[in-house]
C-alpha cells in the first residue's frame, strides 16, 4: 500500500477547472483538504473516500463532490485508476458534500478534459467545455451519502474498521471491551447516534460492498468469504434478507432494467 503525499499538488494555473488523473497498485492518503472543490471519479478499481461523517464507496458508476477545505482522506485497495476534477470556488461553489451519478456524457468530458494539456485544446474550447461539465454536475443525481459516522471516537472507530474490512467477525462486546465500556451502553450509542444498532450497521457495510463485489464479475463463494461469512449459503441467506431477493437473481434483474 503506497501512502500517498498529502496535499495532492493541485496546480490550477489560471483555469477555472483541471483535471488530474492517478493511477497505481493500491493507495492512500490521511486527511487533507484542498483551497479548490473536487469531484472525485474512480474510473477503475474501488475507492473508499473518507470524510469527517460519511464514509463512501465509489465505484466507475458514482463520484463525490468535496466542497473547498473539506477533510478527506482516500483509501485504494486494489489496482486504480481515478480522476480529480478541481474546480475553482469563483465558478462552482456547491457547498455541501455529495454522492452522485455519472451521466456518459459526464463520464466523457472528464477523460476528455484529462487530455487538455496533451491535446493542446485552445481556450475557446475549454471555457464552452467547463459550461458544460459544470452543468452536467449541478444536474447529477444525488444519491446516498455512505454510511454515517457518528463523532464518537469509539463507534467511529467501529464503523471504519467494519467499512475498511467487512470481515471484522469481533462482536459489539469484543469492540465494547476494547474501548472500557459495557455491551449495553455501546449498543445504545451506537443506535442514538447511527439510527442503526451495530448489527444492522455491520449488516449494510457488508451488503454495500456486495453489490461492488458482484459488479466486478467475482464468484459468489469469494464474496461469501470476503465478506465474512462461514458459508455461500449463509451469505445468500443474508442478501436476500437485505435485498429482497437472492445473488444468483442479480444479474437477471440488472438485465431487465430498462
Amino acid at each position: 500500500m503506497t501512502l500517498l503525499p498529502v496535499p495532492l499538488p493541485v496546480d490550477m494555473a489560471g483555469e477555472p477547472l483541471r483535471v488530474v488523473v492517478r493511477e497505481g497498485q493500491a493507495g492512500e492518503t490521511s486527511l487533507h483538504t484542498h483551497a479548490c472543490g473536487q469531484l472525485l471519479y474512480p474510473e477503475r478499481g474501488a475507492t473508499l473516500l473518507q470524510t469527517g461523517h460519511h464514509l463512501v464507496r465509489l465505484g466507475p458508476s458514482r463520484a463525490a463532490w468535496i466542497p473547498p477545505d473539506l477533510p478527506h482522506a482516500v483509501l485504494m485497495e486494489r489496482p486504480y485508476r481515478y480522476h480529480s476534477v478541481y474546480i475553482d470556488a469563483a465558478v462552482y461553489a456547491e457547498p455541501a458534500f455529495a454522492v452522485t451519478g455519472i451521466s456518459p456524457l459526464l463520464r466523457e468530458l472528464i477523460f476528455d478534459a484529462g487530455r487538455w494539456d496533451a491535446s493542446h485544446a485552445d481556450a475557446s474550447s475549454r471555457h464552452w467545455k467547463t459550461r458544460v461539465i459544470l452543468d452536467e454536475i449541478r444536474r447529477a443525481p444525488r444519491v446516498a451519502a455512505g454510511l454515517p459516522i457518528p463523532e464518537d471516537a469509539r463507534i467511529a472507530q467501529i464503523c471504519r474498521a467494519l467499512e475498511a474490512d467487512p470481515s471484522d467477525g469481533r462482536t459489539l462486546a469484543q469492540w465494547a471491551a476494547q474501548a472500557g465500556a459495557s455491551e449495553k451502553t455501546m449498543q445504545r450509542i451506537f443506535v442514538k447516534l447511527t439510527g442503526l444498532s451495530f448489527q444492522q450497521w455491520r449488516n449494510h457495510a457488508r451488503m454495500t460492498r456486495a453489490l461492488e463485489l458482484h459488479g466486478q464479475g467475482r464468484r459468489m463463494l469469494d464474496i461469501a468469504v470476503e465478506l465474512g461469512y462461514s458459508s455461500e449459503g449463509a451469505y445468500s441467506h443474508a442478501f436476500r434478507q437485505f435485498y429482497g431477493y437472492s445473488p444468483s437473481q442479480l444479474k437477471r434483474r440488472k438485465a431487465e432494467t430498462p
